[in-house]
């Protein structure tokens, strides 16, 4: 259980933060290095917290992204306001712990190695254990911070609690947006027209669709299960150009065999 030494995630967080400020008001790299970290987290890692003489483990199944930077300020990310607003300050130079929310009302991981970025991924839907046994096989994000209070886990923990599965998880991971944006109130330093540029991103990954509904998930409207299988399925037909409707249609069944067709039909039988 190796719980400091991830320098494949760590190259890859910083290729990211790289490439946001290099590409600044471009946001189609930024979205793929972001889904392509989200992907690596749900499927080969997983976060062990040893308090109190046990151990719990959260298997996240669903992430949501928040990175404020130089080249992608999203303001969606926490802040403290003093004479100015001041991003993520939690969520910086603290990679692999985790920031547990005010009134514990939810649990990010951070990957961000210094002050100069903030970075992190709020655990929306996860399944948890606590010394082997499965005490929440699927849980939402209030779920997971009060379990941490419940088993005496403080607000300013700060441990390292990042590690690699012992085996991965080799489900198929979707890409949806992020919840509760679309009716955030503007601000004086964050118009709607800015939240636009990052409300509906691609960019919240989750794994295990077949094995929960839609509505467990709780995705934001016109953004559930079916929309996301489309996409994947989008992006299949893009690196698969050859491929036929009629198979297309096979994987969505064999994806989300309770899923509806409706969205599959408006994307690929117009």
């Amino acid at each position: 259980m190796n719980k400091t030494n991830h320098p494949e995630l760590e190259n890859l967080v910083e290729e990211l933060v790289c490439t946001a400020n290099t590409n600044i008001d471009k946001t189609e790299p930024v979205v793929s290095g972001l889904q392509t970290i989200g992907k690596k987290l749900l499927t080969e890692y997983e976060l062990k917290i040893d308090i109190n003489g046990k151990t719990i483990t959260i298997e996240p199944l669903r992430l949501e992204p928040y990175l404020f930077c130089k080249g992608f300020a999203d303001k969606f990310m926490h802040y403290i306001k003093d004479n100015i607003r001041y991003y993520g300050p939690k969520q910086r130079n603290r990679f692999g712990k985790l920031y547990i929310h005010s009134g514990y009302s939810g649990v990010d991981l951070v990957l961000s190695n210094n002050e100069n970025y903030a970075f992190s991924f709020l655990i929306k839907n996860s399944r948890i254990s606590v010394d082997g046994e499965i005490v929440l096989p699927f849980t939402k994000q209030y779920g997971v911070a009060g379990l941490l209070k419940d088993h005496g886990v403080p607000i300013d923990y700060d441990e390292v609690v990042l590690c690699a599965k012992k085996v991965p998880n080799k489900s198929v991971v979707f890409q949806t947006i992020r919840n509760g944006l679309l009716t955030i109130s503007e601000r004086d330093d964050f118009s709607k027209e800015e939240q636009d540029k990052f409300n509906t991103l691609l960019i919240a990954s989750f794994i295990e669709l077949k094995e929960h509904t839609s509505c467990q998930f709780d995705f934001e409207t016109g953004y559930g299960g079916d929309r996301a299988v489309v996409e994947y399925l989008k992006k299949y037909k893009k690196e698969h150009p050859e491929t036929s409707v009629d198979e297309l249609d096979r994987m969505r069944k064999q994806l989300f065999p309770n899923g509806s067709k409706s969205e599959f039909v408006k994307e690929f039988k117009n």
